[in-house]
């Protein structure tokens, strides 16, 4: 069908309304310029223009039967517009059918003209006998637009074209060359099922939030519930894009791993909200959190992700513990909730031997599961891979477990350092080796703790007790001294440790010596005399759940940090104000876990039953003594793990007994110092002899120091210092055999003042040279 010009157009329409022909004209236009321009011609005098909604309901569908009623009964000259556009709505055959209809229409006193609008393909199949009755306008054909539905002005952005119902819809179509138009209607989707025109519903928030910014398409509605996609629209309709709303709320979109620390303190809506911008735009500075945020389908599961995030982590990835520390963070953050932190723990087990790696001393729950899986892997893993660990996942432990130094003069097999750093690893397992039994059972015959250290009461009178405050702790004893040397340097505490022996049996009420000597000498007790009672109260079973007959896990290991970290919080709180000069920590006795552990009652039938767990019993002129029994204060005391028929088994530790863990006790004296010590290595290359083993070291402080020592690493040793006015220093190094390269470490008392300094030693006659 050849189109013809806008011209002969109007001049076949102005030649037809003229005549008495009454056969109806269909005139086809491509576009809205031609469309307005027909329209202005025509829009004249007695000619009626009529729309589909003149006789239809602004958002129902036409009645066909009113449409013909109404052109039958119209007179003169009728042009209808924008019919066939509404047809389209309703499908190719539905259009097809509307303009055959009117192609064949009998009209009386009427002439009708149809501007159909880009129909020539349908016009060109017009019945034979009508074809002169077509006036195609040649013209450029204009996109046809998408139609979106809204029910509901909200969910309309402003500034758009927007048509009020149905009806109303075909003349904008024409008249306009907008490539989305707007429909204010209760009409969906399905209810046009053979649209020509695509067709979208936007009848909710989400949908228009995703009309307005394109940004939006990585969201799903899913994300949000139906409330909180409305009150989102409201924001970002004044704001006009997330990027500007979101940066209203937190600063920038660019950092949004800055803002987490926040989320303990936001209400729902403001969290759900935090969750859609890391949708948005992520965290690119904290994987665990980015990736957490790509994975969660709404703000409570980000939770749970967050704590997921380290198990797509493999231990052999060298970028592990840099991700394990984020995670750890952020589940810090978000409070370790109970129900994620059971879920975690319930599929954590999936990892297997590496199951440590990837559990906190965040939350109770994990702490148990730390406990249970060292029981359950500390022979395949090792002592030194499980400190490492530890190290990272729980420090606390990690600092219990570190090794103490006890430096006696007159324990010349070791004997301390090895006991207590075997008996720590071994409470923290949950075993008991045969070495370690060993060395127990051979204790308790030779008892050497009597020849090596002296009685608590020999230590007391060198300590000042003007202007001294006393922290008596019952039960402390000196397994804990590694923690509490960590602990004190983390708060600039200066720590003197003594080691001493409590009187026997180690029961508290023969051994408060020391409570008479400091009353005496003006200290003050806190809270009093009576002492902190609360580590004493875990181990006899006062702690949370824990129960021997259910589990033996030492899961109470916790507890007993807790109490004395809580402790140590007061002392340096003490000694910040200035109330006290020095704080003195003190013990009556220790305890022994590994006593309950091994679960043995021994062969003695004894006329007095034990007491205290059976640790003890009194002595009795029938009984005879046990070879791993002392006789002392009226009482037979094991030295070994047994215990005496009749006694009461322990739940948690015991006490009683004549063990190390039981009767070797600390006695610290604790001040602050502020400022830090200022030391230095004198001697960065020194000369020695083989023959007269003179190797010395010198050391300066700045501040007068009544003690310093230094601990060289290849030698293994720590080794004392002698000086004259507290700054000069010099030590003595007869082990000091060979020449190379070493390293030291620097102390004052328990105190690490410097680590890793170097010094060269080179042999008398050496050249450097041959050093080199």
């Amino acid at each position: 069908m050849k189109g013809l010009s806008e011209k002969e157009i109007i001049r076949r329409i102005e030649r037809y309304l003229r005549r008495s022909d009454t056969h109806p004209r269909l005139v086809n236009v491509n576009n809205s310029k031609d469309w307005e321009a027909i329209r202005q011609e025509f829009a004249v005098g007695d000619n009626v223009f009529m729309t589909v909604a003149d006789f239809a309901n602004a958002d129902e569908n036409l009645p066909e039967d009113a449409l013909i009623n109404g052109i039958r009964k119209a007179k003169g000259n009728l042009f209808l517009t924008g019919f066939t556009s509404y047809y389209r709505l309703l499908g190719e055959d539905k259009l097809r059918e509307f303009i055959n209809r009117m192609s064949t229409i009998s009209l009386v006193g009427l002439h009708l003209v149809v501007i159909c609008y880009q129909c020539e393909a349908i016009l060109e199949d017009v019945d034979r006998r009508y074809a002169n009755f077509v006036y195609p306008l040649a013209g450029e054909k204009e996109e046809k637009p998408r139609l979106i539905f809204a029910q509901s002005e909200q969910f309309i952005p402003s500034r758009v074209k927007v048509v009020n119902g149905i009806a109303n819809v075909a003349n904008i179509i024409e008249a306009c060359q907008d490539k989305e138009i707007y429909v204010l209607t209760k009409k969906h989707k399905a209810t046009f099922p053979h649209s020509l025109f695509a067709i979208k519903e936007q009848n909710n928030a989400f949908e228009m939030i995703r009309e307005m910014d394109v940004a939006s398409n990585v969201l799903k509605a899913s994300y949000g519930t139906e409330a909180q996609w409305n009150e989102a629209l409201q924001k970002i309709i004044v704001s006009g894009s997330w990027a500007k709303y979101l940066v209203e709320e937190f600063g920038n979109t660019s950092k949004l791993e800055n803002f987490v620390s926040n989320w303990p303190y936001m209400n729902e809506t403001r969290q759900w909200l935090y969750f859609i911008a890391l949708k948005l735009y992520g965290a690119e500075d904290n994987w665990c959190l980015d990736t957490a945020a790509k994975k969660a389908d709404n703000a409570a599961h980000l939770v749970r992700e967050i704590y997921r995030s380290l198990l797509a982590v493999e231990v052999e990835n060298p970028h592990f513990w840099e991700i394990y520390d984020q995670r750890k963070k952020l589940i810090q953050v978000f409070n370790n909730p109970d129900t994620e932190v059971d879920d975690y723990c319930a599929v954590v087990t999936s990892k297997g031997n590496d199951v440590l790696y990837y559990l906190t001393d965040a939350s109770r729950a994990e702490r148990n599961l730390i406990f249970k899986n060292l029981e359950m892997h500390s022979e395949e893993m090792g002592r030194e891979r499980i400190a490492d660990i530890l190290r990272h996942i729980y420090p606390a432990l990690y600092e219990y477990l570190m090794p103490y130094r006890f430096i006696e003069k007159e324990d010349k097999e070791d004997l301390l350092n090895r006991y207590f750093n075997e008996y720590k690893y071994l409470k923290i397992t949950n075993k008991i080796s045969s070495e370690f039994m060993a060395l127990v059972d051979e204790q308790a015959v030779k008892r050497d703790f009597n020849r090596i250290l002296p009685p608590r009461s020999a230590l007391l009178d060198a300590i000042p007790k003007e202007n001294t405050m006393v922290y008596f702790i019952d039960a402390m004893g000196v397994e804990y001294l590694s923690y509490i040397r960590e602990e004190c340097r983390k708060r600039k505490l200066l720590l003197s440790v003594s080691i001493c022996h409590c009187e026997l049996p180690s029961l508290t009420s023969f051994n408060k010596e020391f409570v008479e000597a400091f009353e005496k000498g003006g200290s003050v007790f806190k809270p009093n005399q009576n002492g902190i009672k609360e580590l004493d109260e875990i181990k006899h079973g006062g702690v949370e759940d824990f129960d021997f007959t259910n589990h033996q896990l030492p899961t109470y290991i916790p507890s007993e940090l807790e109490v004395i970290q809580k402790t140590i919080d007061k002392i340096a709180s003490t000694l910040r104000r200035g109330d006290a000069k020095r704080v003195v920590m003190i013990s009556d006795h220790g305890a022994s876990r590994l006593s309950v552990l091994y679960n043995s009652e021994n062969k003695w039938e004894m006329a007095t039953k034990g007491q205290h767990s059976g640790r003890c019993c009194p002595v009795n002129e029938i009984d005879e003594q046990p070879t791993c029994a002392t006789e002392e204060n009226g009482y037979w005391v094991l030295a070994n793990y047994d215990r005496f028929k009749g006694g009461r088994k322990a739940d948690v530790e015991v006490h009683g007994g004549a063990t190390l863990e039981e009767v070797v006790v600390p006695i610290i004296v604790l001040t602050y110092s502020p400022d830090e010590i200022e030391v230095l290595l004198l001697d960065q290359k020194i000369k020695f002899s083989r023959r007269k083993k003179d190797a010395k070291l010198r050391v300066f402080s700045k501040t007068k120091l009544d003690q310093l020592s230094v601990e060289v690493s290849e030698l293994n040793q720590r080794y004392n210092g002698i000086s004259e006015d507290g700054q000069n220093f010099s030590i003595a190094l007869p082990e000091l055999k060979k020449a190379g390269t070493y390293h030291v470490d620097i102390y004052t008392g328990e105190n690490l003042l410097k680590s890793s300094l170097v010094f060269k030693a080179v042999s008398s006659g050496m050249s450097e040279k041959n050093l080199l």
